[in-house]
């Protein structure tokens, strides 16, 4: 899917640390996203991980950070970070599928999808560096939940969905990716 610059899909993964958060051995790319600034909000943890999770399975290095990628006009989406996997520079925008109080709806899902592959193409058509591909990393903290995304995915629009790789990664036993903090 990577390789391949005209198609999209969807894929789907557990996360589970074998140990605590503070005895994990971060790569120079996932320690450079954790300690530097990003453009605000509660996801150092989440980018951080993205990155450490597509480093250990696919290899891949960070070229960029958020604050680094240049967008004309700016004040738009932007993406978390840029990496190369395989050869092909790979945009990320990371983001989590969680609800505090109730179910996690298919409603839930569908503005989530939405929301996110819409700033994806915005930031795709913004960005002055180019890139391959972008990926849409989805943290959920449950597989019902993820289980959910993944079904509402098929009824997503194709346009906005374009050429993004879709993963979502169920992370059920580490709840800190969900806090703000």
């Amino acid at each position: 899917m990577i390789a391949d610059y005209t198609s999209g899909g969807i894929t789907q993964c557990d996360f589970v640390l074998s140990g605590s958060i503070s005895q994990l051995q971060f790569s120079p790319g996932g320690f450079k996203l954790l300690t530097l600034p990003n453009a605000g909000g509660s996801s150092v943890w989440s980018e951080a991980l993205s990155f450490e999770l597509l480093q250990r399975c696919f290899r891949a290095t960070l070229i960029k950070t958020e604050m680094e990628i240049e967008y004309f006009p700016m004040g738009g989406s932007m993406t978390d970070y840029l990496c190369s996997i395989c050869g092909c520079d790979v945009a990320v925008s990371v983001t989590r599928a969680m609800k505090y109080r109730g179910d996690y709806t298919q409603e839930d899902a569908e503005l989530l999808l939405n929301k996110k592959l819409k700033g994806v193409v915005r930031s795709n058509h913004n960005a002055v560096t180019r890139w391959s591909k972008q990926i849409l990393h989805i943290w959920a903290s449950s597989a019902m939940i993820a289980k959910t995304v993944a079904c509402v995915y098929d009824c997503i629009d194709p346009k906005i969905k374009a050429n993004t790789v879709v993963l979502i990664t169920t992370a059920a036993q580490s709840p800190f990716i969900f806090e703000n903090g």
